[in-house]
């Protein structure tokens, strides 16, 4: 039994260009079961009722004499979990947004015929689409997320950590299922229904009041917000991006969902975690070979560079035009501050609840390009 949740969890603190997220949510539910024997014998029933083997079944896995260890060597190979009694082992591997290893699961397999009497492999992860290897047990973390809640909404003398546990779920984009769907943000390209859900979001947003966004700069009447449909049949989209356009292209300014780069000529920061939400600044064609050289245009971006770390963590400043891995360049569009979409909604669950982080995350974007000086003067530039 671990002494302490706190001192299970410090090994994977997050560092610098590592996220050790399987291994933290591993250790937090290792210590749930482990520290509640009540809990992780409901949790052993709840999933043998999944298993696919008619032949060979939970039952003969004692669960009065289960152990649960986490990182167990299998001659190199280190499973996330595993519960033992006596000749048996259940062998657990989560998965949150990648995928298995070449023969991952047999490699355990294969350990586990020779060293036990009877095994069982349980897979867990954050889309069904990542259920391969043929393990006797497969569940999403959104199954996980619910049979913890009933399991302590039955017992209302529970431990908060339980309660903790499903807000770590929830808020890495992993608990139920959202209007629009987390896995279809991350699987867009095979998604039939993201278009549709994200079009009907800005419709329902593009009502909001947007003008005090802009620092007093213009009247409701100047703002000139508009929502274009060029190229595409639903509301919002253009130029494979669905948003609200405010203000003329000297420049203007697009908040949004940036679905396919294409046209833009780029690509998404992290195509594995879907589309961007984005705020992109636009100038007209007549001024291409000008904005790019005005000391105002130049303030700019420096001034949104120190800006866009202020905000909300993640969230990326991308100079298109500097940008040495694209051949071509679309002066259009030369700067987006980016985020993936996957990571501004991942903890949303409800229609409202997209509304308003939408409405949140836009305005400050917004907020960012309106209070610098050196914006104004370049629209005064390119009137």
């Amino acid at each position: 039994m671990y002494s302490s949740l706190l001192t299970s969890l410090r090994k994977y603190v997050p560092r610098e260009n590592h996220d050790p997220l399987e291994n933290f949510i591993t250790e937090a539910f290792a210590w749930l079961l482990i520290n509640n024997k009540n809990f992780s014998n409901y949790f052993l029933r709840e999933i043998s009722k999944t298993i696919k083997s008619k032949t060979t079944n939970l039952d003969l896995f004692d669960q009065a004499d289960c152990r649960w260890n986490t990182q167990v060597n299998f001659d190199g190979k280190f499973p996330d979990m595993v519960c033992t009694s006596r000749e048996n082992i259940i062998i657990f591997e989560h998965k949150t947004w990648s995928n298995l290893h070449k023969n991952q699961l047999k490699n355990y397999k294969d350990y586990a015929k020779d060293n036990y009497k009877n095994h069982w492999v349980v897979l867990i992860t954050a889309t069904r689409k990542q259920h391969i290897q043929n393990p006797d047990i497969e569940l999403c973390w959104n199954d996980v997320y619910e049979i913890v809640n009933n399991w302590s909404n039955e017992h209302i003398d529970a431990s908060f950590i339980f309660d903790d546990f499903l807000t770590l779920i929830k808020s890495e984009g992993m608990g139920p299922p959202a209007p629009i769907s987390h896995e279809a943000i991350q699987y867009y390209f095979d998604s039939i229904d993201l278009e549709k859900n994200i079009s009907e979001l800005i419709k329902r947003v593009d009502s909001k009041d947007w003008i005090e966004n802009f620092n007093s700069r213009i009247q409701i009447e100047d703002l000139n917000k508009w929502t274009h449909d060029k190229r595409g049949s639903i509301y919002g989209l253009g130029w494979g991006r669905i948003g609200i356009n405010f203000l003329s292209w000297s420049p203007g300014i697009f908040v949004g969902i940036l679905l396919d780069g294409r046209d833009h000529y780029t690509k998404p920061m992290n195509k594995d975690k879907g589309p961007d939400f984005c705020l992109i600044l636009s100038f007209e064609r007549k001024y291409h070979n000008k904005y790019p050289k005005e000391k105002d245009y130049i303030k700019l971006i420096n001034e949104l560079t120190r800006k866009v770390r202020d905000i909300d963590s993640g969230w990326q400043i991308y100079k298109h035009l500097e940008d040495d891995e694209t051949s071509k360049k679309n002066k259009w569009h030369p700067i987006h501050i980016r985020k993936p979409m996957l990571d501004v909604f991942n903890s949303s669950t409800t229609t409202n609840e997209q509304e308003e982080i939408f409405y949140l995350q836009a305005s400050k974007l917004i907020n960012a390009v309106t209070s610098i000086e050196s914006f104004w003067s370049l629209r005064k530039v390119c009137e």
